[in-house]
């Protein structure tokens, strides 16, 4: 790892034009993340771990053509194990570690993982750090993407950077609308178009799995599942999922730029998010009769939702035993 390379001047080409100091660290921070996955990969622990998410939406699709996204967000893969045991060996894979200019801890706050980042490229150091959330597995089988390349890359020397296990882009997608039936993330509604109007990069999406997985994500936030030590906590006791609702005009009152600042030059008005919400995704009005009854929510539907879970394609949950 000695052969890292990075200046301020590097840092400075890679902030977005007009970011200013938020830019700048969220420049830093998307280069450390870099060099900590390509290391974190090749001792292995990536391989209980599963990246998705805002972050790994941009390193492994968008690169430049999408927002920086701080936190690292990661499944654990193996359905029917303990979530928490990959979450240990990251955090002891992490806390303490020193890749080229970088020094990475871990702290926890009231159950959450924050990580850190401390370097001497000037500012700030204090204020650079990622949220890092482990959730259960995806139900869809992982695929494996490089990194979209960018200039900076050239910078890390040898090993390249690698191919990560990564959620399916349709389940990534699915999670953000779920998200979207709760609350107005700005962040999520700028991913959600930046997947939409992106064939040549995401190719062509699968419309019908994204709302069969987005309806069932919804029922199972409200109401649980379980696999063997494996738990999808219920927490999101939400509105039961509405086509017409989710599909509003977001644009007033419910939109904070704050919530993309400068990780997005320039930032997209609410009125422009929300409308390319409504365009892209009419397709989940064409709900049928069991995504009717799913978008409902109701526990009392759990036999019809264990049987959609289990039937979904590459039959991770067909044998996990879910109750």
């Amino acid at each position: 790892m000695n052969d890292i390379v990075i200046t301020i001047g590097h840092i400075a080409r890679h902030t977005p034009h007009g970011a200013g100091a938020q830019g700048r660290d969220a420049a830093i921070v998307d280069i450390a993340q870099d060099l900590l996955l390509r290391h974190l990969h090749g001792t292995g622990t990536l391989d209980a771990l599963t990246f998705k998410g805002g972050t790994a939406l941009r390193k492994l699709y968008a690169g430049n053509a999408g927002r920086f996204s701080l936190d690292l967000d990661f499944s654990s893969t193996h359905i029917g194990a303990d979530p928490d045991d990959a979450l240990t060996d990251l955090i002891a894979a992490v806390d303490g570690l020193k890749v080229g200019p970088f020094a990475y801890g871990v702290i926890e706050r009231r159950g959450k993982w924050t990580l850190t980042y401390e370097h001497a490229f000037g500012g700030d150091t204090g204020a650079l750090h990622s949220k890092l959330d482990l959730n259960p597995p995806p139900w869809l089988p992982p695929v494996r993407r490089g990194w979209q390349p960018m200039p900076i890359h050239a910078r890390y020397g040898p090993p390249a950077l690698p191919q990560l296990q990564v959620i399916r882009l349709e389940e990534n997608i699915a999670e953000k609308i779920a998200r979207l039936n709760r609350a107005t993330p700005a962040r999520d509604m700028y991913d959600l178009r930046w997947a939409m109007t992106n064939a040549p990069i995401t190719g062509k999406l699968d419309h019908a799995l994204v709302r069969r997985l987005a309806v069932l994500k919804i029922w199972v936030d409200a109401n649980g599942l379980h696999a063997g030590d494996t738990f999808w906590k219920p927490g999101h006791e939400g509105p039961a999922f509405s086509p017409e609702r989710w599909l509003r005009d977001r644009s007033a009152g419910e939109f904070d730029e704050q919530d993309i600042g400068a990780l997005a030059v320039p930032v997209p008005t609410a009125s422009e998010l929300s409308e390319a919400l409504r365009t892209h995704f009419r397709f989940l009005a064409d709900l049928d009769n069991d995504e009717r009854l799913l978008a409902q929510a109701r526990e009392q539907d759990r036999p019809l939702a264990l049987r959609a879970l289990a039937a979904l394609p590459g039959g991770r949950l067909a044998d996990a035993g879910l109750y």
